[in-house]
């Protein structure tokens, strides 16, 4: 009995073989992608109405991400996307008007994007409840405090608030999303005079004290 090919005759094994190896390879980069989902944290001190993202590739915004919901100062939403493509565009629009965009962001690389602080944090960063205690050991009122993620690229918002101030052996709760742990911390004391403190593990402490 004569051997049986399954090749096709007159296509060398070798070429074959070759051509499946090539077919094996060639598959579009968006199918080799991760999880392109991401969580949107606010914080600003105004509440988000709308989040569009659209792939890169697309003319128009799409819909609204959000539907009904809203993202309140310090809060934080899932955006669930499909898997097929890494690179969004990003568009947020707040309640009392503004919005703000961001593009090219491969979003399969990115656990939070940080709103008010003006970056995005790496998906493999600690994870957990920054929130803590600010007690004030000084001998004069803190006038104002900081406290934004250590990949964010500016301070962020005042987290007092107009007016307030921690007197001498006071304690604040200082309120922050779940999300990224390490922070950089700064207060301005009432006399102007300001001090910091960087890549703080906020989510390993209760309390921080300055003096």
């Amino acid at each position: 009995m004569l051997p049986i090919s399954l090749s096709r005759p007159g296509w060398p094994r070798p070429a074959a073989a070759v051509l499946t190896l090539l077919l094996g390879y060639a598959v579009p980069a968006g199918a080799q992608s991760g999880d392109p989902s991401f969580r949107v944290v606010n914080n600003t001190l105004k509440p988000i109405n709308e989040v569009y993202v659209s792939p890169v590739s697309s003319s128009g915004w799409g819909h609204d991400r959000l539907g009904a919901d809203v993202v309140p100062p310090g809060g934080r939403q899932l955006i669930r996307l499909p898997a097929g493509t890494c690179l969004y565009d990003i568009r947020i629009v707040y309640q009392q008007g503004g919005a703000e965009e961001r593009r090219n962001i491969d979003t399969c690389g990115l656990g939070d994007l940080i709103l008010g602080g003006g970056a995005a944090a790496p998906r493999n960063a600690p994870q957990g409840n920054p929130s803590f205690n600010l007690v004030n050991r000084g001998r004069q009122a803190i006038a104002a405090f900081y406290a934004s993620p250590a990949s964010a690229q500016n301070q962020g918002p005042e987290r007092l608030g107009e007016g307030n101030l921690v007197q001498p052996g006071q304690s604040v709760p200082i309120r922050l999303p779940y999300g990224e742990c390490r922070y950089n911390l700064r207060w301005v004391w009432q006399n102007g005079k300001a001090q910091e403190r960087r890549n703080v593990n906020a989510c390993g402490t209760a309390s921080q004290a300055v003096q």
